[in-house]
């Protein structure tokens, strides 16, 4: 095998340039992680509020991804962990909130009976869902799909429309019928290509949904803690406030990296851990054949808001005493897109005798709506709060509150990712070979899939392959 880059640079600082330095520095590489932000960590930002430490971007780290559960090892940071509470995660629909039945999952459920049960779904929408073995039997997947043709074809409309779509579309940020179901849900692809049932799969019903509440965990100063571990132990060096302006090619095939500042970098590889648009704006003079296909790569703007409410007012509300959170379908037109009761959802986030408020998380903002560049801050407050009060009765005046604006944050694997990503990757291999992306718009979003990104693309490079 190959040595490693003698030299290494990493653009972006998120979990996934993290990741990708720490193997690269681990290899024996002197690796530099080049970051326009004002700190490490990307969409994982931890803060102080009501005396507790809150997450502003993501929120937690699935359990039920392998290469989480390695990593928190590796990182010595296993003990530490704080595990979800249980309670009901609740749906809305058109007559009120529901409990999510057991066994749905974000690409539709993996049992019935519990659907049957949970008076979400109509008497003909059961019937139709009801025939997803007879439907699995006659019609495999040729292709990339999305992912609401797909359980529109296997389970019907209602399923589609009641589950999926604030599950999966709610996650992406999306529409789910663009999201492309190879990309946005690689597991169900190949359930769905084999024509095997969803419903009478063994491998789908032990895997059930990753909406869990077990697989969710976090630490007690927050997902900052990942953050701080990943680089520790290693050599690389981290610097904010540096914008990248260009990767090109030199002529004895190393990289040159320019700054806005005008200052460049040689180095023998490159990650590229930056948005799809931002590795096309630095592609494009050097290597146009791989930005073309990477500036199609859609992004969602997004707007989160944490909320302290007086915690007499969060226990007279039902649904906020019992449940974890609210998820909600597009179709019901409202601006909140889901709510997360994180006094109820988590221990560290329990009223204090110091604190005695309830803490909510609320956000707003999917692909193609421009809802949270039209409106301020005060006003998406005002409209989310409103939406909230609507669906669970809270009425209550905030003691606390902070909006926080992620432009462009929510990469769209919309129906051809693969192959336009396959495509930019063969370009590289022609014209760049030793610049490797990664990413949550290049290999899935989620902390998850931004360390199994991270992964490959040290991996290739550590190779001699171009990713």
């Amino acid at each position: 095998m190959p040595d490693a880059p003698a030299t290494s640079i990493v653009v972006g600082g998120g979990v996934t340039g993290l990741l990708a330095a720490r193997r690269l520095a681990q290899a024996g590489s002197t690796v530099t992680v080049l970051e326009a932000g004002d700190r490490p960590g990307g969409q994982v930002r931890t803060i102080d509020l009501e005396g507790r430490r809150v997450e502003l971007g993501a929120e937690a780290v699935h359990l039920a991804s392998p290469a989480v559960v390695a990593l928190v090892r590796e990182l010595g940071l296993e003990d530490s962990l704080l595990r979800s509470n249980p309670g009901a995660t609740w749906l809305a629909t058109r007559r009120g909130l529901r409990r999510l039945p057991q066994g749905v999952g974000p690409t539709g459920p993996t049992q019935l009976m519990p659907v049957v049960r949970s008076g979400i779904v109509s008497v003909p929408g059961l019937a139709r869902a009801a025939l997803e073995p007879l439907v699995a039997r006659r019609h495999r997947v040729d292709g990339d799909v999305s992912v609401g043709h797909f359980v529109r074809e296997r389970f019907g409309r209602e399923i589609a429309e009641a589950f999926v779509d604030p599950m999966l579309g709610g996650l992406h940020s999306g529409d789910i019928d663009r999201l492309s179901l190879r990309s946005a849900s690689p597991m169900l692809a190949r359930v769905a290509e084999s024509g095997r049932s969803l419903t009478l799969s063994v491998r789908t019903r032990k895997a059930g949904p990753s909406v869990a509440p077990s697989m969710f965990a976090t630490w007690p100063d927050g997902l900052g803690t990942l953050v701080d571990a990943l680089l520790a132990g290693t050599d690389a060096q981290v610097r904010c406030g540096e914008t990248v302006r260009s990767v090109i090619r030199e002529q004895d095939g190393a990289c040159a990296v320019t700054l806005a500042s005008g200052e460049a970098h040689r180095a023998d590889a490159v990650v590229l851990a930056v948005n799809a648009a931002v590795a096309a704006r630095l592609l494009m003079p050097a290597c146009p054949d791989a930005a073309t296909p990477l500036a199609q790569v859609r992004s969602a703007t997004l707007a989160t808001a944490l909320v302290a409410v007086p915690r007499a007012d969060a226990q007279a509300c039902d649904a906020v005493r019992t449940g974890t959170g609210v998820m909600i379908p597009s179709t019901l037109g409202l601006r909140l897109k889901a709510a997360t009761f994180l006094s109820s959802k988590w221990p560290q986030h329990a009223p204090t005798p110091e604190h005695d408020t309830v803490l909510l998380r609320l956000s707003a903002g999917r692909a193609g709506s421009s809802l949270v560049d039209d409106h301020t801050d005060d006003e998406l407050l005002a409209m989310m709060l409103a939406d909230l009060a609507a669906l669970t009765g809270l009425r209550t005046t905030p003691v606390t509150t902070l909006v926080h604006r992620w432009p462009s944050t929510a990469p769209q694997l919309e129906v051809g990712h693969g192959e336009r990503l396959a495509a930019a990757r063969a370009a590289l291999a022609r014209d760049l070979p030793r610049v490797v992306l990664a990413g949550a718009s290049i290999d899935g979003s989620g902390i998850s899939g931004c360390l199994t990104s991270a992964e490959q693309a040290a991996r290739h490079l550590l190779a001699g392959v171009p990713a």
